[in-house]
């Protein structure tokens, strides 16, 4: 039994090998791991599975960022609730405080670490913010 079990998580995430990692490294640690590699209809896809929480790509396929799916999903009383954690390789400098002062849950740097990974999801399920990269943070 993992920090995760029994967890729901939401990858949106449009690099397959990425996607791997983070999905390996969740299920190990008991999450249930709904993926979109396709960053279409998103937030029709987070009502019908209601995940704990989002774990989001910043950059994105078909001219969507991150930001933009949280702002759609933000504006639905059905998904508003639901914690997100953008996971990008965007500059952590900038994009920390932009998430900060969008409302998002947390920011972790990509490449994640995975023995850190699962217990980072696992505080933002339980209410807390996570701010990290390799860095530091």
């Amino acid at each position: 039994m993992g920090v995760l079990s029994g967890k729901r998580v939401f990858i949106v995430e449009d690099d397959p090998t990425n996607m791997a990692i983070n999905a390996v490294t969740l299920k190990r640690e008991g999450a249930i791991v709904i993926q979109d590699f396709w960053n279409t209809n998103i937030p029709d896809l987070v009502r019908k599975h209601e995940p704990d929480v989002i774990l989001l790509d910043l950059m994105l396929r078909h001219d969507i960022n991150g930001y933009d799916i949280f702002d759609e999903l933000q504006a639905n009383p059905e998904t508003a609730h639901i914690p997100v954690i953008a996971v990008s390789a965007a500059d952590p400098d900038v994009e920390i405080n932009r998430a900060k002062k969008k409302g998002l849950s947390g920011f972790i740097g990509k490449p994640i670490l995975p023995r850190l990974f699962a217990k980072q999801i696992a505080k933002v399920i339980a209410g807390e913010h996570v701010w990290y990269t390799l860095n530091g943070y």
